[in-house]
């Protein structure tokens, strides 16, 4: 019954533990969400002029378990309108799970150097040690085994308590000065031996104060300084990657209706391919025209069948790989919207508000990436500064005092003051340090005049991507109008037996080929049209994914 009694106990000792570090848990992930969250909005203040809002925690799912639900009861595919799409990819991709908890690292990384630079109090520790020795003699017979009138006797060689608290803390100020302060306090308390219980206390002071070598906030914040411009860094990399990630998925979306408008197109050509066959096998039955010619359409139809069954293909594998770029169940039965690519056929080409030297400036002059590498050249030549203070002799002067409080009231206080001055002969390391520094300084000038020449190449190459994909569309329009009047022509002359099967099948080939070639110019038209925005900083995009164009005031449902 004791055993059992003693087994209980202690499980309820474990489960009571269990339950204080998952309370510590929770209180020390509250803590550490607040820090780290205060450093991206203070980031985004000064990288963005504004807070947005952020969080790693998974987003609300509520649209992919309405998908589930649905997907269950009926087997029809459930269209995706493109603002659908955005949301279940910001609630649901994985990579851009991946890059939040990034930039989240990031901020807590940060909290980590505001600590050393704050008061630290990792010195800090507290320690309590209880032993005891027992030592138990046995009366044993000669068998070996225990007597049964033996007797038991426990001598106790030690038995006492041990306490310790230690409190440090230090802080570097801006003039290069460390400062801490350390309390000390050790009790040594003997149960069986009350004469040799005693007890200690220490206090004492130090600072520490540079005066050529490390002297003023240049030197002495520099890491701090440094780790809050890497968390800005890193926000505006993380907007740029927003801004990429919903034109990639947006892209997606649109070659994904692209590639079923061209199984359409196929299947449509494979109709008419069965048509034109039919047609003229009962022509060359009736010796209206050469069994051959009946031959060329058959051939003409199976080419079809092979064309369609690719198409059919293609576009399951393009809503397979889209689904997974979502972050959904890759065998969840919906399909983009193709009211989506009907609305851009409706609105046509967007022309844009500006010419290409305002694009330009726009580029250069608010580009996050390229903002942050004229910032990463400020940081070089601050480094170049700081290694060449470096080689400043080492002057500086400490100052320490220590205490040790008396429990009679008498204390005994020390105090020291040195001054140092260190002159090193081998200046080595500090000459190739400085070496080193301009060098690097020198190669991020250079890098920074090769990313603003590949803005310049990259907003002038889409320039002329739009220019091209406007110039196609329009001609693949014209091309689609005088292909269908091609056709018709040809299968009545057909009839009357003035042309060959030849040129009714050329001629519904080079119909297929303009409906493809005038969805793909505006499709691409408009990819490369948020590519272009994006690469002038243009392209601003809200919670949900839905993006802005700045040339027009509303939000843009579709580009």
């Amino acid at each position: 019954m004791e055993l059992r009694w003693n087994s209980w106990a202690g499980g309820a000792a474990c489960l009571l533990l269990l339950a204080g570090c998952t309370r510590i848990g929770n209180y020390a992930e509250k803590r550490a969400d607040r820090a780290a969250y205060g450093n991206i909005r203070g980031a985004q203040r000064t990288a963005l002029g504004r807070a947005d809002a952020f969080s790693i925690s998974r987003s609300d799912d509520t649209l992919l378990q309405e998908l589930l639900a649905i997907d269950a009861r009926q087997e029809e595919a459930q269209l995706l309108s493109l603002s659908d799409t955005l949301a279940l990819a910001m609630a649901n991709s994985r990579s851009y799970q991946t890059q939040k908890e990034s930039l989240f690292i990031e901020a807590l990384n940060l909290t980590e150097t505001q600590q050393e630079y704050n008061w630290d109090t990792s010195a800090s520790d507290f320690t309590v040690e209880a032993g005891s020795s027992v030592s138990p003699n046995y009366t044993t017979n000669s068998s070996g085994g225990v007597s049964v009138d033996g007797t038991i006797t426990e001598s106790i060689s030690e038995n006492g308590l041990t306490g310790g608290l230690t409190l440090g803390v230090t802080r570097t100020l801006v003039t290069g000065a460390k400062v801490s302060l350390g309390i000390s306090h050790d009790v040594v308390s003997a149960f069986s031996s009350p004469d040799n219980s005693s007890e200690s206390r220490e206090m004492t002071f130090s600072v520490v104060q540079p005066l050529l070598n490390g002297f003023g906030p240049l030197v002495a914040r520099e890491g701090l300084r440094q780790a809050e411009r890497d968390m800005v860094y890193a926000v505006r990399e993380f907007k740029r990657y927003q801004q990429e990630f919903v034109i990639d998925i947006a892209s997606q979306y649109y070659e994904t209706l692209q590639t079923r408008d061209q199984l359409i197109n196929e299947r449509r050509n494979y109709e008419s391919a069965v048509a034109s066959r039919e047609q003229t096998e009962s022509m060359a039955k009736a010796g209206r025209i050469k069994e051959f010619e009946a031959a060329q359409a058959l051939q003409s139809e199976l080419t079809a069948a092979d064309r369609l069954t690719l198409a059919v293909s293609n576009y399951q594998s393009a809503l397979d790989d889209l689904r997974y770029t979502l972050g959904i169940p890759v065998d969840l039965n919906v399909e983009p919207d193709p009211a989506e690519l009907e609305l851009l056929e409706k609105r046509g080409l967007v022309v844009l508000d500006l010419d290409l030297n305002t694009a330009l400036e726009s580029a250069l002059s608010n580009r996050l990436d390229l903002i942050t590498q004229r910032d990463e050249v400020e940081d070089k030549a601050r480094t170049l500064e700081i290694v060449r203070r470096d080689f400043l002799p080492n002057l500086g002067v400490q100052y320490d005092v220590s205490a040790d409080p008396a429990f009679d009231g008498t204390d005994e206080i020390e105090q020291d003051l040195n001054v140092t001055l260190n002159l090193p002969f081998d200046w080595t390391d500090k000459r190739n340090n400085y070496r080193l520094a301009q060098i690097s300084l020198e190669r991020e000038q250079r890098s920074l005049e090769a990313a603003a020449d590949n803005i310049r190449l990259e907003v002038r190459d889409l320039w002329r991507k739009l220019e091209r994909n406007r110039s196609v569309y329009e001609n693949r329009l014209l091309s689609v109008e005088l292909s269908k009047r091609q056709v018709e022509n040809t299968g009545m002359l057909l009839q009357q037996g003035k042309v060959q099967t030849r040129d009714l099948l050329d001629a519904q080939d080079d119909l297929l080929e303009a409906q493809n070639d005038a969805t793909t110019a505006l499709v691409d038209y408009t990819i490369n049209r948020m590519l272009f925005w994006n690469a002038i900083e243009r392209f601003e995009i809200d919670p949900k994914g839905m993006w802005y164009e700045q040339s027009i005031k509303e939000p843009v449902d579709e580009p």
